[in-house]
């Protein structure tokens, strides 16, 4: 029998568990020096619970011993926001949380089923202000991260949804158009408005993509007022943006999301060499009323594999520090003297190990002393 680990899962051997460390460490460093104050919700939660955010059946569910269904959590975001409303009802808001840890999801494609995510939530707070600070700590975090040539996208669930309400799409139309802006599946999109002879400025929407001006010329194209609003909302939210100084970003008005969970600005961020987003986040204001107090809120989550994947693509993977600084060799007659000497070593800040002498080669480490 081979002890063979489940479908999308991943062991971290040493080198690369040191690693993912160091970078989970740094990211807690960054998110703690913007004022975002770490919490950690339980690994599961009632089914019910994480349902009130996404929308799907993309769980790993199981029975409790008295017939409850509870699901390995699958966003942190909705437990969050369950956390905010009930446990830190009492605390001023604006709550700026951060969050660290695994998830879990079924169908991931060709993607890992555990996977590990940190991020940030800002509630309480519906200004372009708050929007503009998400956008700007994401920013702020992928570069020092280390991370080369990334590109922030972003847009705004308004213009899509004004243009739908503008049309005469039926309600499943409109959950088809949404799927295939998801997929970019942009010729499928065209044979559907055609069809429908509806909704056409949706068409428009794969050419509006690029720098600030570009909310210009969608203002001229686009006919939705709701839509336009938006766009307004986007300007104003780059304006607030631009006191940080953190780099442009991109306006792409055709990305979706699921529209089940962000209600206003939302982004993602790419870099080059790797498919997936590294970066994604958003305006969510009415997620927390599902749990009994609404609340504006808007977040960001930022992918560790993804980051992991990146920063290997583009030779920056740091592993030096994955060897211990000292290895002490003793003999049977030393072997007090390594362990005193070790644990003097260890007060100095040094990772040490000890390991006896003999014919079969030591441990790695970065260097070596016999006694």
């Amino acid at each position: 029998m081979l002890f063979e680990i489940p479908k999308g899962t991943k062991d971290f051997l040493p080198l690369e568990a040191k690693w993912k460390k160091d970078i989970e460490d740094n990211l807690y460093n960054i998110l703690s020096s913007w004022g975002y104050r770490q919490v950690i919700p339980p690994t599961y939660e009632y089914l019910n619970t994480l349902m009130q955010g996404e929308q799907h059946e993309n769980y790993f569910s199981f029975f409790s011993e008295d017939g409850h269904t509870f699901a390995l959590r699958n966003d942190f975001t909705t437990p969050i926001a369950r956390l905010a409303t009930i446990a830190l009802s009492d605390e001023p808001r604006p709550l700026r949380l951060s969050y660290m840890g695994n998830l879990f999801r079924l169908r991931r494609k060709e993607r890992r089923r555990e996977f590990w995510q940190a991020g940030a939530e800002l509630i309480g707070d519906g200004s372009k202000a708050a929007d503009a600070e998400i956008l700007a700590l994401a920013m702020d975090a992928l570069d020092k991260l280390g991370i080369r040539g990334w590109n922030l996208d972003i847009s705004h669930r308004g213009v899509v949804e004004g243009i739908l309400e503008d049309s005469n799409f039926g309600s499943a139309a409109k959950k088809q158009i949404e799927a295939l802006l998801v997929k970019k599946d942009y010729a499928d999109l065209k044979g559907l408005v055609e069809k429908e002879d509806t909704g056409h400025d949706l068409l428009l929407l794969p050419k509006l993509r690029g720098g600030p001006e570009i909310l210009t010329v969608a203002k001229e194209k686009l006919t939705s007022t709701k839509a336009k609003g938006a766009l307004d909302e986007i300007a104003g939210i780059l304006d607030a943006l631009k006191p940080y100084s953190l780099g442009a970003v991109n306006i792409d008005l055709a990305n979706a999301k699921d529209f089940s969970y962000y209600t206003g600005m939302f982004f993602d961020a790419y870099a080059p060499g790797v498919a997936s987003v590294i970066c994604t986040g958003g305006r969510y204001d009415k997620l927390l009323g599902n749990f009994g107090t609404p609340e504006p809120a808007v977040g960001l989550a930022i992918g560790i594999d993804e980051v992991m994947a990146v920063l290997s693509e583009q030779n920056h993977r740091d592993t030096a520090n994955s060897i211990p600084d000292l290895g002490i060799l003793y003999s049977s007659e030393s072997y007090e003297k390594a362990v005193s000497l070790a644990v003097e070593k260890r007060r100095e800040g040094l990772s040490v190990f000890i390991a006896p002498c003999g014919e079969e080669a030591a441990p790695p480490a970065k260097k070596y002393l016999k006694v």
